[in-house]
């Protein structure tokens, strides 16, 4: 009996002894305060020019005023980095400014309720991502491109007290400290010479050594191949007309800007040529041509392209004077005009006799008014040929006409156009006019445009005229309810949508070329108008 009841307790004496140390466990916890919750949710932020408010939830199972919070500022989340502030709180907010932060660094913070007499401290609560938005005198972030040359940059800004200077810094570069005049400040913008060609660079705005804004541009990349550039003949407005027919294929001629140039006589062309203003962040005025004859094109001529970009083109007469007007065999690849304004012609190009085909016509990012009854584009001979026509980004007002053509095309597209006063009574948009010749293969698209009401206020127009082959769709493109189709042949145009305000209600000012659109009944406004010229929107 006695070797059982040894087994027995050697057995036991290992129990009684965890027993025993979890009875002494029980005893400690007993012994030792509960720990505070931490602060409840999660850790709110709202960020101002100059300082980020911090807000926090009342723990649980606490009175509010009761405990205080100890709040961290640190660069990461696992506070590796030295706090940046240590501060206590004895609400469940702080305010945070540019005097104990860095501005525009993204920061986080960490924030516990502290001991409360013998009850120990809570365990830390951490934020998400936060930072000072900082203040922001610069008005384009970032810059835009006709504030942009190849060599300089115009910084528009809002000029507040104190503010001193800009410092303007390429990537991987020196940086240039620019001190603002007082006119500088007047102005509203700076403009910085001297820069790197297809550079970036990033400009920063201070008072003092505080700053107030960053902006990043990139300088435009310079013209290459062959320049001609005029911009150093001055008081010699035939200059234009005296180069362009002694140039090298290929050749962009470039304009001074606020300078006019004449085209007197019919001038020939035989080669591929840009004709551009040149870049001039003082001078606001683009470079004029004005035609008391017109261009045209040499006997023969297989020209690749045909470029105006950012040049004014005047008429000397509405009645009689074009662009172009093509009475020779020749053929043209691309015939551009982006970002001109025209107007005052009897049309902008004529095909007039012998064959001529021009493979792409486009006009893009333009205004044109006061056109005659030739329009933008006319194909006046059944033997010569527009393929494809493109008209977008563009305001047509006051156009007795737009496209004419007695050929076939390829394509004919408007998208994001604005039309006014335009066309004349019984005449049409496009007008495919010969039978057997009037058919265009892919159709006539007409997409985000707007028309209103006819040339002289006469509510008597027509749509699209083309053969019984051709496609014509139109897409999220409205007319105004003072277009108003003639009674007879109309030629409405398929899937267009009545808009209920006349041309007047919907634009600012449309009879001096104001097409801003300021009816709140239009579709989309105020948040998303899709319609019209991108420029009015």
């Amino acid at each position: 009996m006695k070797k059982k009841y040894s087994k027995f307790l050697l057995l036991f004496y290992p129990v009684l002894f965890l027993l025993s140390l979890v009875s002494c466990n029980e005893e400690e916890e007993k012994l030792t305060p509960s720990r505070l919750f931490m602060p409840a949710g999660q850790i709110a932020s709202s960020s101002g020019e100059t300082s980020v408010r911090l807000t926090w939830k009342t723990p649980a199972n606490t009175v509010a005023g009761r405990v205080s919070y100890t709040v961290e500022v640190a660069a990461d989340t696992l506070f590796a980095t030295p706090v940046i502030v240590s501060a206590v709180a004895d609400t469940t907010a702080i305010t945070l400014t540019d005097e104990n932060i860095p501005v525009k660094q993204k920061l986080f913070a960490r924030i516990k309720t502290n001991a409360k007499g013998d009850t120990p401290e809570s365990k830390w609560l951490t934020s998400n991502g936060f930072s000072i938005r900082g203040i922001q005198l610069f008005t384009d972030i970032p810059v835009k491109s006709e504030d942009i040359t190849d060599r300089s940059v115009r910084l528009r800004f809002v000029a507040r007290p104190n503010t001193t200077r800009v410092v303007v810094t390429p990537t991987g570069g020196t940086a240039r400290e620019i001190t603002l005049s007082p006119s500088d400040l007047t102005s509203g913008f700076l403009i910085v010479d001297g820069l790197t060609s297809g550079a970036n660079y990033r400009a920063e705005i201070f008072a003092g050594t505080k700053s107030n804004g960053v902006t990043t541009f990139q300088t435009k990349e310079p013209l290459s191949g062959n320049i001609v550039d005029l911009r150093g003949i001055t008081g010699r407005p035939s200059v234009l007309q005296d180069t362009i027919t002694q140039i090298p294929n290929g050749s962009t001629i470039i304009l001074k800007r606020g300078q006019t140039y004449n085209i007197s006589a019919e001038t020939l062309l035989n080669k591929s040529v840009t004709i551009t203003s040149g870049t001039d962040l003082t001078e606001p005025n683009l470079a004029s041509v004005y035609f008391t004859s017109n261009f045209a094109i040499a006997e023969g001529s297989n020209i690749d392209y045909i470029i105006f970009r950012d040049v004014v083109l005047t008429g000397s007469d509405a009645t009689a004077k074009y662009v172009f007007n093509i009475n020779k065999t020749s053929t043209i690849g691309t015939m551009t005009f982006e970002n001109v304004r025209a107007g005052k012609f009897r049309g902008i190009v004529r095909l007039q006799s012998a064959p001529t085909v021009i493979t792409n016509f486009t006009m893009n990012n333009s205004i044109v008014d006061s056109l005659g009854s030739y329009g933008v584009i006319n194909v006046d001979v059944a033997t010569s040929q527009a393929q494809n026509i493109v008209i977008k980004n563009t305001t047509i007002y006051k156009a007795e006409k737009i496209v004419v053509s007695r050929n076939n095309s390829t394509s004919v597209l408007f998208e994001n156009v604005t039309v006014n006063e335009s066309p004349l009574a019984n005449n049409y948009l496009v007008d495919y006019s010969t039978t057997g010749s009037n058919n265009v293969a892919q159709g006539v698209k007409i997409n985000n445009t707007i028309l209103g009401i006819g040339k002289a206020g006469n509510q008597s127009v027509r749509g699209v005229r083309v053969g019984t082959s051709t496609a014509v769709e139109a897409n999220n493109s409205y007319t105004t309810s003072d277009y108003v189709l003639a009674a007879t042949g109309a030629f409405p145009i398929p899937g267009i949508k009545a808009y209920s305000g006349t041309s007047l209600a919907l634009w600012q000012d449309p009879k001096n070329g104001n097409f801003k659109i300021k009816d709140a009944n239009f579709p989309g406004m105020p948040t998303n108008v899709t319609a019209g010229d991108p420029r009015w929107r």
